[in-house]
């Protein structure tokens, strides 16, 4: 397998997790390695020892060179990767290697939101069914790191930063759960979002498209289609009389689900349909669902302090995800909803959201860096200064019965180290007390 490497010149791009997991496997090969990082304050891990360059790489750099490995956080319009591809380097990403070595099957996992879910749901399945599967990629481990597992399955999550430098990536099934606005602040335009997100279909052999969005669908359709969604329906998925249908016949009994919200239905959906692809049925499938917990931060229940239902959903990140969380948590309530939303919207439209807040939000406390376009959004939404400001705010507009969901619908870093952190500062927040 090394031979496609031999005597090759390659340069890994980025020292994050996908970096490092490629210098793992490089180390490993018949090549010249050597690492370039935009940032100076790098370091190769210990007891490394090849060339490091950091910051602007000297002139000439790329001479000679045969491959650079990109980090899914650089943009390929990046002027070096520029120079690079003007003088015939290829430029891959760790996905596209793992791809060219891999031997065992794969399920591929896109989408604006649901990907994590979806992944570790469909993992959760097969390892139930007794078929050894590992989550990797942009969840679980790096995907270069599963080549030496040698599993029976691997079940891939897929950004689009991912997908941009991925040509060869054969997937026994493929899904674009959902596409909404995001990443705009690289992709630029939606249309070229979605276009990174077809590349997961290239080598698929089944689709699993969501009935409701022509954007889930390969564009043109070139491989076989299974279609999800939340009406009843005859063929493929669908839902009747709260369960999950398979072909009309009912699968899965959704009272005993432990998935918070109707947008976990399609997930669900998405994760079956993978799972079949790989010899497990629907009815098979059924205990396994059943048993599965809540991802941290999708949607998760943390409290339930003075009679307030406290949910944290800040892996929320865009509007497509927030909107997905109030539907769900909307449809059908008894008490107030009152959202706790804000950040870094990256560039994206969030006047998306204005009729959810209409038809679902009682009350809407904003934070963060595009908080105050939100505000605009809903008369008499609040706009404050802190995670501890917005709980305390939540708190006086609620009852016991109520639910208070955070659900940015954007991004952290403008106030946070991630959506991880920001999740425990609400519920410090709420643990700590109501005081402004």
């Amino acid at each position: 397998m090394s031979d496609q490497l031999n005597a090759k010149r390659i340069v890994v791009a980025g020292l994050g997790l996908s970096g490092q997991a490629c210098l793992r496997f490089l180390t490993r090969q018949p090549v010249q390695l050597s690492v370039w990082d935009t940032r100076t304050d790098q370091a190769l891990p210990e007891g490394l020892q090849i060339p490091l360059v950091l910051g602007e790489p000297p002139a000439g750099f790329w001479n000679d060179v045969d491959m650079v490995v990109v980090s899914p956080g650089l943009a390929l319009n990046h002027p070096q990767l520029q120079i690079a591809a003007g003088q015939g380097v290829e430029i891959i990403g760790e996905i596209e290697l793992f791809a060219r070595f891999n031997q065992a099957p794969v399920l591929g996992i896109t989408g604006s939101n649901g990907k994590t879910t979806v992944t570790l749901l469909t993992t959760h399945i097969l390892n139930a069914f007794g078929i050894n599967a590992v989550a990797a990629g942009n969840v679980g481990l790096p995907a270069l790191d599963t080549l030496a597992l040698a599993p029976e399955a691997v079940v891939l999550e897929l950004s689009s930063f991912q997908l941009e430098t991925t040509r060869s990536l054969a997937l026994a099934g493929a899904t674009i759960l959902n596409i909404s606005d995001d990443h705009l602040d690289r992709h630029k335009t939606l249309a070229a979002y979605s276009e990174a997100k077809q590349r997961i279909y290239s080598h698929a052999q089944t689709a699993l498209c969501w009935r409701d969005q022509q954007l889930t669908y390969p564009l043109p359709i070139m491989v076989e289609v299974v279609e999800f969604g939340q009406q009843s329906a005859t063929e493929d998925f669908g839902v009747s009389n709260n369960w999950i249908t398979w072909q009309g016949q009912p699968v899965v009994d959704l009272a005993q689900v432990r998935l918070v919200g109707a947008h976990n239905i399609l997930n669900i959906q998405a994760a079956l349909g993978l799972a079949m692809l790989l010899g497990v049925t629907p009815e098979q499938a059924a205990p396994a669902v059943y048993q599965f917990e809540a991802v941290a931060h999708r949607c998760v229940p943390v409290s339930a302090k003075d009679g307030i239902t406290w949910i944290d959903d800040s892996k929320a990140t865009n509007a497509g995800a927030t909107m997905a969380a109030i539907e769900g948590l909307g449809a059908g309530r008894t008490g107030k909803l009152i959202l706790i939303a804000g950040g870094d919207a990256k560039g994206a439209d969030l006047s998306c959201l204005k009729p959810y807040f209409e038809q679902y939000i009682d009350e809407l406390v904003t934070l963060g860096r595009d908080g105050e376009l939100l505000a605009r959004l809903k008369p008499g939404a609040m706009h404050t200064r802190s995670m501890a400001e917005a709980v305390a705010q939540a708190h006086k507009l609620a009852a016991p019965g109520d639910t208070v969901l955070l659900s940015p619908a954007c991004a952290s870093l403008d106030m946070f180290n991630n959506y991880e952190h920001r999740a425990q500062v609400f519920v410090d927040a709420i643990e700590k007390g109501f005081s402004c």
